[in-house]
Formats: structure tokens, sequence, C-alpha cells
């Protein structure tokens, strides 16, 4: 099966909620909500939101304080846009659903709590899913375009429509009348064939659009066959994720081709068609006579095809993916239970010690970039903030990891880091600030357009000090360069 870029759909997620997978988020401001929120519930006690760029630590730190274990972590939607506009867009997704991962990873990797973990699964995160999934469902259930009915009308009926007051506007010019009415009537001869063809490659195409259901269904299938399977059982599962994947990518094949070779014909169709018109176009201009245009409706037809197919055999690859994916962290986690108590408390504190040293290491580079000085613009020699604030803000972040009571882990890195924590917010909430405004008047000084400083000015009042400090930085590389 080849390799092509992963888009996410709800398939994927529910393969996601079986088995965890993890994607890294975007740490912004404080709060920040746009893109949506991470929850945490301790058993007995309230739910506790935080900005996404805050990450799902400070709403299990939040949540830890006011209850008991289990604790259930979730994502919410992006809160910018409805759930219909969710659910049809595939960037809006992508972003859900790496909040999605991000919060298992957490649980099951940060917290290591089987309790919370199988709490997570089942709770709020999946009643999400399936709304989304419903949703989903009812935005694909829509009907779609008589695309065969369409084309009659385009070339066949418009056709015929403008011949009749064609014919009246040059009555006057018989001779140039009857030429044009010899390409007509040629077009009509040679588009008479294409009909009943481009309607059968539609009736195919709405065949193959049917069976989606019931690819999808089997992968739900063996998303439960795996999660229920032994160590022997995954194989099986493993030859029937690939299989299946392996057919979904191959049932489009034949009705692409055919697409694509409908899709010349009528281009060549149109070309013949403009240029045995071309000699009559200004006599046609002349008498305020419109040129049909018999082909293009069918063209976006047919793209419209295509594209459906590409991206139903990506959302096949990305769900066969997560689901294989799933599959090998079974098999392992199967793999460890069948050892002795010894082997796995020694594997245990091997993948203890592997996260300690990679985020030590992190922790390390972090203060490393924090301790030199912020790059300077070649043009005008002033300092460029946004890169240094997004350290800021992603140092400030980790706080709440280091002084939770259970992060022994983490305490080699965390000890590297927290003599910064103070200095960092310190620097967020006055140094970077003040930077960018003393930059702001040395741009205004050196004559720089207003407009775009304002911009920078405006979220830093709004207390945006990473969007000010982006347009800031944008504001300095696009002025003009100083002169010595």
């Amino acid at each position: 099966m080849g390799t092509r870029r992963q888009i996410k759909v709800v398939a994927v997620a529910v393969a996601a909620l079986a088995f965890g997978a993890t994607a890294a988020g975007c740490l912004w401001k404080f709060g920040d909500d746009t893109f949506g929120s991470f929850c945490a519930a301790a058993a007995g006690g309230e739910e506790h939101c935080v900005g996404e760029n805050q990450g799902p630590a400070a709403a299990w730190a939040q949540a830890e304080k006011d209850g008991a274990l289990p604790i259930e972590v979730w994502a919410t939607w992006p809160n910018n846009k409805t759930p219909e506009e969710i659910v049809a867009s595939e960037t809006s997704l992508g972003v859900w659903f790496g909040h999605i991962d991000e919060a298992i990873a957490y649980v099951r990797d940060d917290a290591r709590n089987a309790e919370s973990l199988r709490a997570t699964l089942a709770g709020k995160l999946a009643r999400l899913l399936d709304e989304a999934r419903d949703r989903q469902r009812a935005l694909l259930a829509e009907a779609p375009v008589d695309a065969a009915g369409n084309f009659t009308a385009a070339m066949l009926d418009k056709a015929s429509a403008e011949r009749e007051p064609l014919a009246a506007a040059l009555a006057a010019d018989r001779q140039a009348m009857a030429a044009v009415q010899a390409v007509f009537d040629q077009a009509r001869s040679d588009v008479a064939p294409l009909r009943s063809k481009y309607a059968g490659v539609a009736a195919r195409f709405a065949a193959y659009r049917a069976t989606e259901a019931a690819e999808t269904a089997a992968y739900a299938t063996l998303s439960k066959q795996a999660s229920r399977s032994d160590i022997d059982g995954l194989d099986g599962v493993e030859q029937a994720v690939l299989a299946t994947a392996r057919e979904a990518s191959r049932s489009p094949g034949e009705l692409t081709a055919e697409i694509l070779r409908w899709s010349a014909t009528l281009q060549v169709f149109a070309a013949s068609f403009d240029e045995a018109m071309a000699p009559h176009r200004e006599l046609l201009a002349t008498h305020g006579a419109v040129l049909p245009d018999m082909t293009s409706g069918a063209l976006r037809s047919l793209n419209a095809m295509l594209g459906y197919g590409k991206g139903r055999v990506a959302r096949s690859d990305a769900t066969a993916a997560a689901l294989l994916g799933g599959i090998a962290l079974r098999r392992q986690a199967l793999r460890v239970l069948q050892m002795d108590e010894g082997a796995r408390e020694a594997v245990a504190g091997a993948r203890t010690r592997k996260a300690s040293d990679a985020f030590g290491e992190r922790a390390r580079a972090q203060v490393a970039a924090l301790s030199a000085a912020p790059p300077v613009s070649e043009k005008l020699g002033l300092p460029l903030l946004a890169e240094r604030c997004g350290e800021l803000l992603a140092l400030a972040q980790l706080r709440p990891l280091c002084e939770a009571a259970g992060s022994s882990w983490r305490e080699a890195g965390c000890a590297e880091l927290r003599g910064r924590f103070d200095a960092a917010e310190a620097e967020l909430r006055t140094g970077v600030p003040q930077k960018i405004a003393a930059g702001l008047a040395a741009l205004r000084e050196k004559g720089m357009a207003a407009a775009e400083l304002d911009a920078a000015q405006a979220r830093l009042d709004a207390g945006d000090v990473k969007g000010a400090a982006i347009a800031y930085d944008a504001a300095v590389r696009g002025a003009p360069l100083r002169r010595a």
C-alpha cells in the first residue's frame, strides 16, 4: 500500500481511541481556547478546562486537586466554528484530532494510570467523537448532484435553446447563419454518443460512493476484533487490515482511469467546438449572441468525482495506519504481560529512564536557548522577538508539571528549569512587551507605514504578547533597508 499523506477523519479517531496515538500541540498565549480546550474531571470532582495551548497536563493538575482517581481527560471542539463547519473541514478536524491524541497520550504515557485511561476512552471523548461522526454522516448523506442530467442540459438542451435566438439575430445574413448552424449541428452529432457514456461513468461513481459505509463498518469491526484478540490472534487481524486497505486503494483505480479519459475527451470536444466557432465570434458578438458553454459543468463534476476518490483512499490509508499502529502497541503490551514480575519492572524502569533522559535533554535545550540573546534584524538592528516569546511560553507552561507531586521521572529536567520559571514569566509580563513597544516606537521614527505598527500595538494592548511579537517581527522584516 503506497504512502500517502494521512487525512484524519472520524474513523481514524475511533482507531486512536482503541489503541492511542500521540501528536504535538501548539503553545501560544495563556488561556487561548480558540482552537478548543483540554478538560479533566476527577471522580467526585468538577470539570476543569484550560486553553488548548496549556496542554492536558494543566487540566489534569487542576482536576487532581479536588477529586480522586480515576481522572477523565478530553479535548473539546474548536469554539471558532460550528460543529457542522468542523466536521466538513479537514483542517479543523486535524486540529481537534491532534488534541485528542495529545490528551490520550498524556494519560497513557505521562500520568500512567490505567483506570484514568479507561475513563478517558469511554467518557466524554467517545461521545464527542460519536456526535462528530453522526454529523459527518449526515453531510455525506446529502443528495449528490444529478451529474448526467446536468451534462445533458449543458451539452444538448442549452445548445438547442441558443440556436433559435441566434437564428433570429442572424436572419439578415443567411449565409453566415448557415455556417454557424452547421457548426451547431456537428456539435449535436458529436455530443450524442458522449451523453450515454458519461451517464455510465456517473452511475459507476454513484455505486462506488455507496460502498463507503460498508468499508467504514469493516474497519470498525477489525478495530473491535483487535481490541479483544490475544497475541496469537493479532496476526490475523493485522493481515485483514492490510487486505482491507489494499482493496480500498484498488477499488477506485478503474473508475479513476475512466474519469480521466472522459475528462480528456470533453476537453478535446470543447477545443474542437471553440476552434470551429472561432471564425464566427465577431459575427456573434455583433448580434449580441452568446457562445454556449457546453462542457465546463461536466468537467467540474468529473473533477469532483476524482477529488472524492482521492480523499476516500487517503481516509482509508489513515484509518489502516492507525489500526496497525494500535495493533503493534497491543502486541507489545501483551508481550510485557507475559513476562514475570521482574522482567516487567525492568521494562518499566527502562522506559522511565528513557522518558526522563528525553525530558532532561529538552529542558537543557530550552535553558540554552533562553540563555542566548534574541536574534537581531540585519536591516535595522532591532531584536526579533516572536521566537523568544514562544520559548518563554513553552517554559512557563511546564511549571505545573514540575510542581506536581508525581513528577519524579521528570525530576532531572525540572531541576534544570525551576530556577528559570519566575524569570520567564516576568520577561513575558514586562520584558518582551517593553521591547516590542520600544521597537514599534523606533519603526515609527523611521517612517514605517502605520497600519502594520498599529496592528501590532493593538495586539499588545489586548494582552496578546505572542501575537504582538509576530506582528512586530513581520514589520521589522518588511521595513526598508537601513542606510549607512
